[in-house]
Formats: C-alpha cells, sequence, structure tokens
C-alpha cells in the first residue's frame, strides 16, 4: 500500500500491556512500507490470543479549551484535539448511556490518549432551554 493508502491506524484491543496510553497504536502513513507490513503480519499472527482492530484514520477537530494550571494559579487556554469516551451501563431495563469522558490533548499530538498535557472533562448534556 502506498502511504497515501495507509490513512488507517492499527491497535492493540484488550486487555494487553500494549492497549492503554498509545502505546499499542500505529498510524499507518506514519510508519514506513515495510514496518507497517510487518505490523500487518504480527496483527494477524497474534489476533487469535491478542486481538487487534484497524480503522480510518480521522484528524480531530481542533478546539479550545479552558483548564488550570496549578503551576501560576490561573486558568488559560489550551488549543487541543479531543476523544470522546462513551460510557454505558447494562440493567435489568436494558443498556444507558451512563456519562461520557473528553480527552484533550495538544494540536501538535497525533494520537489522543491520557498524557502529562491532556486534559480530562467529564461530558454532560444540556438540557434544551
Amino acid at each position: 500500500m502506498s502511504q497515501k493508502e495507509r490513512q488507517l491506524v492499527l491497535k492493540v484491543s484488550g486487555f494487553s500491556e500494549l492497549a492503554w496510553g498509545s502505546r499499542g497504536v500505529h498510524v499507518g502513513h506514519d510508519e514506513p512500507g515495510e514496518r507497517w507490513a510487518d505490523l500487518i503480519k504480527q496483527a494477524t499472527e497474534d489476533f487469535a490470543s491478542q486481538p487487534w482492530m484497524m480503522q480510518e484514520f480521522r484528524e480531530a477537530k481542533q478546539i479550545e479549551h479552558p483548564y488550570f494550571d496549578s503551576d501560576s494559579g490561573e486558568v488559560k487556554i489550551m488549543a487541543g484535539r479531543a476523544r470522546l469516551c462513551p460510557y454505558y451501563f447494562v440493567t435489568g431495563e436494558g443498556v444507558k448511556l451512563g456519562g461520557c469522558l473528553a480527552t484533550i490533548v495538544p494540536a501538535d499530538k497525533k494520537k489522543i490518549h491520557g498524557m502529562q498535557d491532556a486534559i480530562l472533562v467529564p461530558v454532560a448534556l444540556k438540557e434544551p432551554q
């Protein structure tokens, strides 16, 4: 596949130590072709014991969000990119959305995950006026 055709993300899924913090996340168009082929082979060979998933790479929209800077004691604004993680609860009545966590990382980061520079924010629906 050409670099342009590799607008894909390959990542370890499940309970692997590589499945958090973007340790097992590989962006196809950032990898040399030979390395990408090796990763696809590894994912295919490992799949029965360690699931991998592949998805289309999408550049997250840039946003601005306030955060508290503990060093200066001030509220500042960070330009960043966000990932939304919904949480669902299964009850006797069915499945219900329980909440959502937004992880916002600096705009220059390609992989969105919890990191020292990230802002973690609970998300709430605003009731219509």
